[in-house]
């Protein structure tokens, strides 16, 4: 397994794209020639000689990154060029904005509207459970080879998109990377004298001084220790060992909820609000106050998600803000719990499903086995060779163009959702390619301090001995709807009586929890509880578990001219 993921990551980002890819791409232009499709009689055919029959309708995200220049998240060059080189007439990209895609793919697919093929990060569940997901039959599957390979040579991706024998989604494999971090201020460490925390009391000190001893120097009041929005609240949440929202943990081979750790967990951030160590208005903040408030300098512990978006310009626009500020990564603080890390990428994950309605079913899994060519998945991932990315000496893929890449390309991340690579070449570094590597090795001062951060913070997610608490419980079972809605009538109960408690001086922690847990049995919860344990304790030998992440683990590894751009920082 480890030597197969060992492949991925290697030659996840090959840029040796075939004639047929490269032939029928462009550098400046949005549209691609009209010679390079050929035609026979009426007969449309893609530039490697498929035959383009049919139309699929394709779900994609609209992160606002696209520039006007480019065109729209259904017509730029990526979308047209998937155009013409799918084998179908036509594919409709169907947009979501991705800060409210439940609620816009909920309306789609509630006014008979939903897409073909659903590539998404969302939780699936409550899809599979209204019967939205269309299963994949193994006659189904044998339409799709490309995937199939990766099914056959992957048995955690096996088992993530399998529950109770049945498979409804589609998933990938890949390295584990960082995603929810713990991102501190090293140069307002090293004014105040302090240390990295590595305990819970550690943290909340740290914090304080953060707060009170003015650490950037200016003579106000005007900083924040940490954040508390919703990012921060999960980050804090995985440091006594559950995966909020996610709350089950094995115990004496039984599946339980995790009410100890979350009364722990909520005594502690009451803690750090009690303190005034961040925002007062922090419920009414989305992500974007506490990431306005840590880009212009005022937060000195930023709980968050934003710098595991390679492409996003969080440090950038950070450093802009603040030249002369330096930052720095942390393990999160032991608890008497253990060693935990923040949510983490990679591994097995669901990237999407099948509309149940769609009414061809044959053309939802041609698309699929079309994305999962590894040339496709290279393209789509890399774009033509040499013009967005290239590979030097050492066999690392880096950034040709960033500017150009800012307009061209850094938008169009997920048009490859689902994806897979090809893992036969070994003749590359496994861990080439990582991106703290490309990082390191540029010669932008900015890009390489963050990839010497990015670097850290794969270390943090590699780490064998600290696991995310939350990842393994993806193959917990879609509910019925009864048990559905009880699940989150309850769920949302608990988070606000616990959110209220959070602002709340008069109320402790352990009375927060007695009411929240009244709640969530009122609520029907307790079946809910039942419901899994019993799922689990049935098929606990199918279902993924803490040990299946570790074996993917791999320590991250500096190439020769990036560590160098290393140690010089």
């Amino acid at each position: 397994m480890k030597r197969k993921v060992l492949g991925l990551v290697a030659l996840s980002l090959m840029l040796t794209v075939s004639v047929s890819l490269t032939a029928c791409s462009s550098t400046n232009n949005t549209k691609n020639s009209a010679t390079d499709i050929s035609t026979k009689g009426t007969v449309k055919l893609t530039p490697d000689g498929q035959e383009k029959v049919g139309k699929v309708s394709v779900m994609v995200y609209d992160r606002g990154l696209i520039p006007a220049s480019e065109g729209t998240y259904d017509n730029n060059r990526w979308t047209q060029w998937i155009q013409e080189n799918a084998p179908f007439e036509e594919v409709k990209f169907v947009v979501v904005p991705r800060t409210e895609a439940v609620q816009k793919m909920n309306m789609l697919f509630a006014a008979g509207e939903g897409p073909d093929v659903v590539a998404t990060y969302e939780d699936v569940g409550p899809f599979i459970a209204k019967g939205q997901a269309l299963e994949i039959t193994d006659e189904l599957l044998a339409k799709m080879p490309n995937y199939k390979k990766v099914l056959d040579e992957n048995p955690a991706l096996q088992k993530l998109t399998t529950i109770d024998g049945v498979v409804y989604t589609v998933g990938t494999i890949s390295p584990i990377s960082p995603n929810h971090t713990a991102v501190i201020r090293a140069d307002w460490l090293e004014k105040l004298n302090l240390s990295v925390p590595k305990t819970p009391e550690e943290l909340l000190a740290v914090a304080k001084a953060f707060t009170e001893q003015d650490p950037d120097g200016n003579g106000k009041n005007d900083t924040y220790g940490t954040t508390m929005n919703s990012d921060s609240r999960r980050v804090l949440s995985h440091m006594f060992g559950f995966g909020n929202p996610d709350s089950y943990e094995i115990v004496d081979g039984n599946l339980v909820n995790v009410w100890d750790k979350r009364q722990d967990w909520l005594e502690f951030a009451k803690q750090i609000v009690d303190a005034k160590v961040v925002d007062a208005d922090f419920l009414l903040d989305k992500g974007d106050k506490a990431l306005t408030d840590f880009t212009n300098g005022k937060v000195g512990i930023f709980l968050t998600g934003k710098f595991a978006q390679l492409n996003s310009p969080t440090f950038m626009n950070f450093k802009q803000n603040n030249p002369t500020a330096k930052l720095d990564t942390f393990d999160l603080p032991v608890t008497k719990y253990g060693s935990f890390t923040g949510y983490v990428n990679g591994g097995p994950s669901i990237v999407g499903f099948i509309n149940s309605a769609t009414k061809d079913p044959d053309a939802a899994a041609k698309y699929i086995n079309w994305l999962t060519d590894p040339k496709v998945s290279d393209y789509l991932v890399n774009g033509p060779e040499g013009v967005y990315k290239k590979r030097d000496a050492e066999g690392t893929v880096v950034v040709v163009d960033p500017e150009k890449n800012k307009i061209e390309y850094d938008y169009a991340a997920d048009y490859s959702i689902i994806r897979t690579f090809d893992l036969t070449d070994e003749s590359v570094t496994p861990l080439a390619n990582e991106y703290y590597n490309s990082y390191l090795k540029s010669s932008d001062p900015n890009l390489q301090e963050f990839g010497r951060l990015y670097y850290k913070m794969a270390q943090i997610a590699n780490n064998p001995s600290a696991n995310d608490p939350r990842k393994w419980q993806q193959t917990l079972p879609a509910l019925a709807s009864e048990l559905l809605l009880q699940e989150t009538n309850g769920l949302k109960a608990v988070d606000d009586i616990l959110l209220k408690a959070l602002a709340e001086t008069g109320k402790t922690a352990e009375q927060a929890i007695a009411e929240a847990k009244d709640a969530w049995q009122k609520a029907g919860g307790e079946k809910v509880d039942a419901y899994y344990n019993e799922y689990y304790a049935e098929h606990k030998d199918q279902m993924l578990s803490p040990e299946d992440f570790k074996g993917l683990k791999l320590e991250p590894e500096l190439l020769p001219s990036a560590k160098e751009n290393f140690e010089k920082q």
